[in-house]
């Protein structure tokens, strides 16, 4: 019987059981095929699973993602989350920096402090983003049966997508955001009506909803966010997502001022604080989006195949 080392961190967190959970597979043999790639992100069930699977020459790190419903080309906890454990465990020395090759390309993740690393800020700068088609609150309202009174109609509601595509929306305030409650027969009804959903998504991905409100719980962040996928004909909401911060960066870059610095707080509805940093430059059409947080070791182990 095959055995693979495994780690579990979580990320954008400060402390352990905060911020996203995330396994790490070390797979360099690629001893597993996709299926057990998948079964074993299904068995640990967390929002997802990463597998280590070579080392390149240049020091680069072939890491593929995979959701509990299949792979995804980018995500962005999984890829700070990772970059932890390659550095503290594969690094030949204290390294400034950790390139993962990922299906959505190279990411390139900077480490503030590469000597203590629980310490340190892990930050990735992802890819330019995609802008996608506009929506109403009236229609949103309508179609996920949220009053139209808990949105900020002063902001657009845009599809956006920088590897993992999200509808970026605005609510009023703390109770607004706090009051959600989705019906995942009528998202799925919208999403596919919009050409967002798998099926019928040029890019073969479900758009998911990321809702945000300027109130926040803790006086010194800048956004209040929760972030819903709708995945196995359900609805989950994640903790942490750096990918859905990463699109959302870019849009207050493209409908705001063309440089950012904020801090998002996440997954406080949940249980599981989380912090992420956003950094961002729009300059001469090119997006600088840097999104970043601290990752928490909680545990490592074997994993029998």
């Amino acid at each position: 019987m095959a055995e693979l080392k495994f780690y579990i961190v979580d990320v954008f967190a400060r402390e352990k059981y905060a911020g996203n959970q995330l396994a790490v597979f070390v797979d360099l043999e690629q001893k597993l095929t996709t299926e057990q790639m998948l079964q074993m992100t299904r068995e640990i069930n967390f929002a997802e699973s990463t597998f280590i699977r070579a080392i390149e020459e240049d020091g680069s790190y072939e890491v593929r993602i995979f959701t509990t419903e299949h792979e995804v080309p980018f995500a962005g906890h999984p890829t700070l989350g990772t970059a932890y454990i390659l550095a503290k465990y594969f690094a030949e020395k204290p390294e400034d920096q950790i390139v993962l090759r990922l299906k959505k390309g190279d990411i390139t993740v900077a480490i503030t402090n590469s000597n203590k690393l629980e310490e340190s800020r892990f930050t990735m700068q992802q890819v330019q983003p995609e802008f996608g088609p506009m929506f109403s609150s009236e229609m949103l309202s309508d179609a996920f049966d949220i009053p139209l009174d808990f949105f900020d109609t002063s902001m657009p509601i845009q599809d956006v997508n920088t590897g993992l595509p999200y509808l970026i929306i605005f609510l009023k305030d703390l109770e607004s955001i706090g009051k959600l409650k989705l019906n995942p027969e009528k998202v799925a009804q919208f999403l596919k009506q919009k050409e967002l959903f798998k099926s019928n998504n040029p890019r073969g991905l479900t758009t998911n909803l990321f809702f945000i409100t300027r109130e926040t719980v803790e006086e010194q962040n800048s956004f209040h966010t929760r972030m819903f996928v709708l995945e196995d004909g359900a609805i989950w909401e994640d903790a942490a997502t750096g990918s859905a911060n990463g699109c959302f960066l870019a849009y207050l870059l493209k409908h705001g001022h063309p440089e950012q610095s904020a801090i998002v707080e996440q997954g406080f509805e949940m249980g599981r604080k989380s912090i992420l940093h956003l950094d961002g430059e729009l300059k001469e059409n090119e997006y600088i989006l840097k999104i970043g947080g601290q990752v928490v070791p909680v545990s490592e182990g074997v994993w029998s195949v």
